[in-house]
């Protein structure tokens, strides 16, 4: 109990020295504009074999996190770029690709520094930070890539399994806990290689793939994502507040809490390695 009180003091603690309510806001903001690129990324890789109206229907997973306005934010966007999809590799698509990827990789890197922040370290070179933001955000369109792939063959397994087990009931229910699988999965795999490959410090001083802030980050996004919900839901309007732009500023508002969640998980991560101590010679020694 008290090593849990002097890890949760340190988190605390750590939350005001690096200042991680701008960093977060600051990530949220990068990731407003990258959201869409990158969905926009994965449609049209998805769209090369198969259809791409699959990454609508894995992304509908997000109605249960998101405010109701935030998700129509979303998903109107998805359907739009979904309808605009013609699956031919050409010049255009080429590039349309290019440029995606490209701005994608904003958000990506905003994370980046955002957890090297928390270790004391200081950004990456100008290069250095560009490749691996690139790196990472081309290893985000894979994994979901790959959460696409499983929502696309979990209908033919279930078609298969359906041969065995006559009930509809229990058919539906494994459905749904695929769904959940694939797509908590693809959350891990991504927060593990940030958490790993993120902190501009020697390697052998990062939290491993599978760390503490990582299960950490996971519950207070899930728990603080439905909060958000319930909360528009039942006793905020954004858009009688904010007007036409009501959705957008929800959208932010989930995008901040994602981020803060994030960051919290890799202060966990950085308090665990080093200790209570906030002292950055004693922390993450800066590797260029």
């Amino acid at each position: 109990m008290q090593a849990f009180l002097r890890h949760a003091g340190a988190v605390w603690r750590l939350l005001g020295e690096r200042h991680l309510g701008l960093i977060a806001a600051g990530v949220a903001f990068f990731a407003m504009l990258a959201i869409f690129p990158a969905v926009a990324a994965l449609i049209a890789l998805v769209g090369f074999w198969a259809d791409p109206v699959a990454v609508e229907d894995t992304l509908n997973i997000l109605a249960d996190f998101l405010p109701q306005e935030a998700y129509g934010v979303v998903s109107d966007q998805v359907e739009r770029l979904t309808g605009a999809a013609d699956g031919t590799l050409g010049l255009a698509s080429i590039v349309s690709l290019l440029v995606a990827t490209w701005s994608a990789r904003l958000g990506v890197g905003a994370l980046i520094q955002g957890i090297s922040a928390i270790y004391g370290a200081a950004p990456r070179s100008g290069l250095k930070g560009t490749v691996l933001a690139l790196l990472m955000t081309l290893l985000l369109i894979g994994v979901g890539m790959i959460a696409v792939a499983g929502m696309l063959i979990a209908p033919i397994v279930l078609a298969i399994i359906e041969r065995f087990i006559p009930s509809d009931s229990w058919v539906t229910l494994i459905g749904e806990l695929v769904r959940w699988i694939v797509a908590l999965a693809a959350v891990i795999v991504g927060l593990g290689f940030f958490y790993r490959y993120g902190p501009n410090c020697p390697a052998d001083r990062r939290a491993p793939f599978l760390s503490p802030g990582l299960f950490l980050a996971l519950l207070l996004w899930g728990g603080t994502s439905l909060a958000l919900s319930i909360y528009v839901a039942n006793f905020a309007n954004y858009n009688e507040i904010y007007g036409s732009i009501g959705a957008v500023i929800a959208l932010m508002m989930w995008l901040y809490i994602s981020t803060y969640a994030v960051l919290i998980g890799a202060a966990l991560n950085f308090v665990s390695e080093y200790g209570d101590t906030l002292d950055q010679e004693t922390g993450a020694e800066n590797s260029g």
